[in-house]
């Protein structure tokens, strides 16, 4: 049977391991938050630019 110490160390490098595994789940997270904002960002300009191109190109002259 284990005592305390030996399990500590048996599960200190699965507890490193599972650290790391959540610091690249949180980057990878944190990364499609922007890039998700950015599209929106795009979207939101594409659609202000038509508007403006249409009301410029209806006005008369």
């Amino acid at each position: 049977e284990m005592n305390i110490l030996e399990i500590n160390e048996k599960l200190r490098p699965q507890l490193a391991e599972k650290k790391q595994q959540f610091r690249n789940i949180k980057e990878k997270f944190l990364v499609t938050q922007v890039a998700c904002f950015l599209a929106n960002w795009q979207n939101k300009y594409s659609n202000i630019k038509s508007w403006f191109t249409l009301r410029h190109e209806s006005w008369p002259g």
